[in-house]
């Protein structure tokens, strides 16, 4: 079957009923969609070679952009392979996917513990869309990912990237890899500082100012915000805190530090023991808080011990608020009032914007969405006391 002609296989006619439906799909991604299915159907077999784009831009009356946009989405899916002097020929279909692998590529592996649902929700999406999915880690470094890159295209049909930005390096450099490499991309969970591709992520500012709020609706005016400046999703709910305590004409109290350096993914270690020592040192002061709002659930695991340490009760003597709802603080002796993260929805939201780019209906404008949290009051916050 190598090599054999086209017109004796493609059916022209076919093409040229999909281009002409009224399905609002770009033109290139319905041409991509009808080959693709004689491909699947067998009627374009493995082997078989493909038009030249000057025939095919002359029996279906599009321009040469719209052919050479679905080619190309064929092959960089897996399905087509372009040979110089030769011609583009059908591919056998992978054993791991029809359409290429998707890359979801994260920081480290406690990030699954923060949004526990977030890649199931994803690999589902990709999955009945017809794209195998391939996982890997940056552990915050670009230079990592850069790296891990170079490996998924030498390895894989890669068709698109779904990346958690690294925290520390330069993203341009990233952008710039993936634009040569010529698949869609799309940022997942922290906002990046680029408008090159789209995003999902948290309403980090609107959970700020939404804690704020909350320990001020209880009558405090003594607030601690305390965050860590390795982490833009802290830097966003510090923001959010000082929208709160501006509004309500209040001073801010404010501890920003960097995370003392650890190779450690155990939260534990790495976030809640600073804290804790954090903690002791501001709790033990004069006039101290009366409430303390978190950047997360392990910087308030910090600040809870420190608390118990020093005898000091919640919420009769201190409030505390924090971000993520871990399961392990429901078995705190006073449960932790806190926000869900929108795990599920981040990986749904984050497939949909990138099937959306495979399939060629994306806006030319990348969107940039915010999800919200869900708020989860427990005993941990309280009316103030003035003990």
């Amino acid at each position: 079957m190598i090599g054999t002609n086209w017109y004796e296989l493609m059916n022209l006619d076919a093409l040229k009923s999909a281009i002409q439906s009224p399905h609002p799909l770009p033109l290139h991604a319905k041409l991509r969609e009808a080959l693709l299915r004689q491909i699947e159907d067998g009627q374009l077999p493995a082997g078989a070679l493909l038009p030249s784009e000057r025939i095919l831009r002359e029996a279906l009356n599009v321009s040469r952009s719209t052919v050479r946009q679905a080619i190309h989405a064929l092959v960089q899916a897996g399905r087509l392979q372009s040979v110089p002097g030769k011609g583009t020929f059908v591919l056998a279909e992978t054993s791991t996917s029809g359409l290429g692998q998707i890359a979801l590529i994260v920081s480290r592996p406690n990030f699954h513990f923060f949004y526990p649902q977030l890649a199931a929700a994803f690999e589902t999406a990709v999955r009945q869309a017809g794209y195998g999915l391939v996982m890997s880690l940056h552990n915050d470094r670009v230079e990592t990912l850069l790296e891990r890159l170079d490996e998924l295209v030498q390895a894989q049909s890669l068709a698109g990237i779904a990346l958690v930005p690294p925290r520390f390096g330069d993203l341009a450099a990233v952008v710039a890899k993936v634009k040569r490499i010529g698949v869609p991309l799309v940022f997942i969970g922290r906002t990046a500082n680029t408008q090159s591709a789209p995003s999902v992520a948290v309403d980090n500012v609107q959970i700020g100012l939404r804690a704020t709020q909350h320990l001020i609706e209880l009558g405090h005016r003594h607030i601690l915000y305390i965050g860590f400046t390795d982490y833009s999703t802290g830097i966003e709910r510090a923001e959010g805190y000082r929208q709160a305590m501006t509004a309500a004409g209040l001073a801010e109290l404010i501890d920003i530090r960097p995370i003392p350096e650890s190779h450690s993914d155990d939260a534990n270690i790495r976030i809640a023991e600073p804290a804790r020592q954090l903690a002791a040192e501001i709790l033990t002061a004069k006039n101290r808080s009366t409430a303390i709002f978190c950047f997360n659930d392990a910087t308030a695991m910090g600040v809870y011990k420190a608390a118990r340490d020093l005898a000091i009760a919640m919420p009769l003597q201190l409030s505390l608020v924090s971000v993520d709802n871990l399961p392990t603080i429901l078995h705190f002796e006073v449960p932790l009032t806190t926000f869900a993260l929108p795990s599920t929805e981040l990986g749904e939201r984050s497939a949909d914007l990138l099937l959306a780019q495979l399939r060629g209906d994306a806006s030319s404008k990348p969107q940039q969405l915010l999800l919200p949290a869900q708020f989860m009051p427990r005993q941990s916050s309280g009316a103030v006391h003035n003990l």
